[in-house]
C-alpha cells in the first residue's frame, strides 16, 4: 500500500509538470461590432415588416370567422320563427357585431402600419444613401441592392402629351375656348416637371459637395497620418472637413438634407418629357440614369429644366395668342 501511494503522487507530479510547460493559450474575447446605421435601419424594416403580417394573418383568420357567422345568422334567419331561434339570432347578432368592430380596429391597424412600413423603408433609403457617398468597392453592390428593395416602387411613367398649339383662323370661339384650356392644362404638367428637376439638381448638388468634402477630408487624414513631426494621428476621416461631412451624415431623418427623397426618382423623365424637349436631351437623360456620377445628373436635371422652361414659356405664347382670338371672334 506504501508503494502503491508512492507511485500515485510520483505520477501526479509529473502530470503537472507537463502542463506547467505546455504554453499557454490565450483565447481573445470577440468583440461584437457595432451596427451601422444601415444595419438598424434594415432591422426596422424587417421589424414592420413582420408586424403588418401579422396583423394581415389576423385579419384574414377574423375575416373567415366573421363570414362563418354571417352564413350561421343566414340559415337562422331562414327557420321558422320561435322562442329558441329568436335567442340564438340575438346571440349570433352581438357576436357578429363585436367580430365586425374588431374587424374594423384591424383594418386601422393595418393602414397604420403601412404607413410606418413607408416610413422606416424612406428612413432605410437615407441611411444607404448616406452610407453610399463613402462606400468602398466592396460594400457599394450590397448597399445598392438594400436601395433597390427598400426603395418605394416608382409608378409607371405616364408620357405628357402637348395639345394642338397652332391657331385654326376657322375655329369659332367655343373651339378656342377648349383648345386654350387644354394648353393651360398642358402647361401645369410642364411646370410641375420644371419644379421637379430643379428639386432633382439641387439633390444631387448636395450628394456631389458631400462626396468632394469627404475626399477632402480623406486626403488630408492621409497626409496628416504619413507626417513624421507628428506626435500623434488623427484618425482617418478627422479634420474639420471630415466634420462637416459627418455633420451631413449624421443628420436625422427629419432633418435630412434631401438626399433621398423617395418621390424625386420616382418618375421617368425620359419618357415623361419625351414629346416635350429635343432628342438630344432625352437621350441625355437616359444616360444620366445609369450614371454614378451626381455631378453629371445634376446637369443633365438642369438642362433639361431649362429646355422644359424654354417649351411651356413658347405654349404661353400660343395660348394667349389662341384667347385673344377668342375674344376677337366675340367683340361686337
Amino acid at each position: 500500500m506504501r508503494l502503491l501511494a508512492l507511485t500515485v503522487v510520483v505520477l501526479l507530479g509529473v502530470a503537472g509538470a507537463a502542463l506547467a510547460d505546455r504554453p499557454a493559450t490565450s483565447v481573445a474575447p470577440r468583440v461584437a461590432q457595432a451596427p451601422t446605421a444601415v444595419d438598424r435601419a434594415g432591422a426596422a424594416v424587417s421589424n414592420a415588416v413582420a408586424a403588418r403580417a401579422q396583423l394581415v394573418a389576423d385579419r384574414g383568420t377574423l375575416s373567415r370567422r366573421y363570414g362563418g357567422e354571417l352564413v350561421a345568422i343566414d340559415k337562422l334567419k331562414r327557420q321558422k320563427a320561435s322562442w329558441r331561434r329568436d335567442r340564438a339570432l340575438r346571440s349570433k347578432l352581438a357576436a357578429s357585431l363585436e367580430t365586425a368592430r374588431t374587424l374594423g380596429a384591424l383594418a386601422e391597424r393595418v393602414k397604420q402600419a403601412d404607413t410606418e412600413l413607408v416610413r422606416v423603408r424612406a428612413a432605410a433609403v437615407v441611411a444607404v444613401d448616406r452610407a453610399l457617398l463613402t462606400a468602398t468597392a466592396s460594400t457599394r453592390a450590397d448597399l445598392e441592392r438594400k436601395r433597390r428593395t427598400w426603395a418605394p416602387r416608382p409608378l409607371p411613367p405616364r408620357k405628357i402629351v402637348i395639345p394642338d398649339e397652332a391657331l385654326d383662323p376657322l375655329a369659332d370661339p367655343e373651339e378656342l375656348d377648349l383648345q386654350a384650356a387644354a394648353l393651360r392644362d398642358a402647361e401645369l404638367e410642364l411646370a410641375s416637371e420644371v419644379a421637379r428637376l430643379e428639386q432633382q439638381a439641387t439633390r444631387y448638388d448636395r450628394m456631389a459637395e458631400l462626396r468632394r468634402q469627404h475626399e477632402r477630408a480623406e486626403e488630408l487624414a492621409m497626409r496628416d497620418e504619413s507626417d513624421p513631426r507628428r506626435i500623434g494621428t488623427t484618425a482617418r476621416g478627422g479634420g474639420p472637413e471630415a466634420a462637416s461631412v459627418n455633420d451631413g451624415l449624421d443628420a436625422p431623418p427629419g432633418e435630412s438634407d434631401g438626399l433621398s427623397e423617395p418621390s424625386a426618382d420616382s418618375r421617368d423623365f425620359a419618357t415623361a418629357l419625351s414629346d416635350v424637349v429635343d432628342p438630344s436631351t432625352v437621350d441625355a437623360l437616359r444616360r444620366a440614369e445609369r450614371s454614378s456620377d451626381p455631378s453629371a445628373r445634376a446637369a443633365v436635371a438642369r438642362r433639361a429644366r431649362d429646355a422644359v422652361t424654354q417649351r411651356l414659356a413658347t405654349m404661353r405664347k400660343k395660348r394667349s395668342a389662341i384667347e385673344g382670338r377668342a375674344r376677337e371672334l366675340r367683340a361686337p
